[in-house]
């Protein structure tokens, strides 16, 4: 049982959850191809957190081990009183968290995390500047249309192109996300500037429409790394993001307490970013294409699971392209068996509550996508849209 090994598999968008899910598929033996709208590789983003559900399907890979020594394994997870840098909680991390989940929780530089699951491709699996225009689905294959003139067929596509997803656009018309309200300030402090943080640790600091979060993503360099976010009523620019100002973040912060305002004082390389979101989607894909992290449920960042459940996504369609032996129904049973955690993911990261107060984190680090219960095959044959 299961999808032949000669099926040809397209991914568009080769970020991180189209990397990954690539990575992973060649890794079992399909043929695949990942069409990326970049001109070439562009490392973006400063810091991200890898938590055990996400580092344990990392070292299947083959890159894990890679990432440790990049990266940083921080002590603990700490919340503190943005105003009085009082701690409510504090989440040991380090040895204990990977004697409990088997995997480590690592920061690291986002950029790095890509540019290893890039490697692990083979080589010319990733095609640039390829931008999707239209898609084809022939029952048979689907056609690739992109913007370069250029067409390429596969037996299936799987839209891996984030929050502006193209191939979700394509299914199911123009619809643009929604900004959440929020925006964050981001930025680095180096490390021979001193600030009065706890450099081993990740420390967030919460206020009821405020919060900072810091920490190391580089062992080596000792460089920190913070997103301060704060409300606003909307987001004027047409850019994904802007040069943040700092006057403007520190007047934000009014009242903070001394060592998050030296930390905020310390910022270089400040950019400004909107926090957009999309409700839960109930339609995954049809027929022979389908969605995958972003393109299909964007998160706020503020459990630091966006990668981590595009990256989950992948070995659950892989699992489910194994178990099945047509298409369209290994991606019904996709979207089914990932819904529910997506879900959940989704409404808390848009709470912004996770580890504010003492809770235990098994529900995320304890997932593991590799063994984890698929949701029962479809019972009736012929339907090829995909819906709940």
């Amino acid at each position: 049982m299961g999808i032949d090994n000669k099926t040809s598999i397209a991914i568009v968008g080769g970020g991180l959850g189209g990397a990954a899910t690539a990575a992973l598929l060649q890794q079992a033996g399909h043929s695949v191809a990942v069409f990326e709208q970049a001109r070439t590789f562009e490392p973006a983003g400063a810091g991200i957190h890898l938590t055990p559900n996400v580092t344990r399907i990392l070292g299947h890979v083959g890159i894990g081990d890679a990432l440790v020594r990049s990266g940083h394994l921080p002590d603990s997870f700490t919340s503190r009183n943005l105003t009085s840098n009082s701690v409510r909680c504090a989440l040991p991390l380090g040895d204990q968290v990977k004697e409990r989940y088997g995997a480590p929780y690592l920061t690291v530089g986002r950029g790095v995390l890509h540019r290893e699951l890039l490697g692990a491709l083979r080589p010319d699996t990733v095609q640039y500047d390829k931008r999707l225009v239209s898609l084809d689905d022939r029952g048979t294959d689907v056609r690739m249309h992109f913007a370069d003139g250029s067409t390429a067929e596969a037996s299936c596509v799987i839209g891996a192109d984030g929050l502006g997803s193209r191939v979700r656009e394509v299914m199911h018309g123009a619809e643009h996300p929604g900004f959440s309200g929020q925006i964050a300030y981001r930025a680095t402090v180096p490390a021979h500037t001193r600030v009065p943080v706890d450099r081993r640790c990740i420390t967030k600091w919460w206020a009821d429409d405020r919060f900072v979060i810091g920490y190391p993503t580089d062992s080596r360099s000792g460089d920190y790394y913070f997103v301060a976010g704060a409300a606003a009523d909307t987001w004027p620019h047409p850019q994904s993001w802007v040069d943040g100002d700092k006057d403007e973040m520190l007047a934000a912060f009014t009242g903070s307490c001394d060592e998050v305002l030296s930390l905020l004082h310390a910022a270089r390389s400040l950019t400004k970013w909107p926090l957009f979101e999309r409700p839960p989607m109930q339609q995954w894909g049809r027929g022979r294409i389908a969605l995958l992290g972003d393109a299909c449920h964007p998160m706020r960042p503020h459990m630091a699971q966006g990668a981590a459940m595009a990256i989950e996504d992948g070995v659950l369609l892989l699992r489910c392209l194994e178990a099945e032996n047509e298409i369209e129904a290994a991606f019904w049973r996709y979207a089914e068996s990932r819904k529910q955690r997506t879900a959940r993911i989704q409404a808390v990261s848009a709470e912004n509550s996770w580890l504010k107060d003492a809770e235990d984190p098994a529900w995320v680090f304890g997932y593991d996508a590799t063994t984890v219960d698929l949701h029962e095959p479809r019972r009736h044959s012929t339907c090829t849209t995909l819906t709940s």
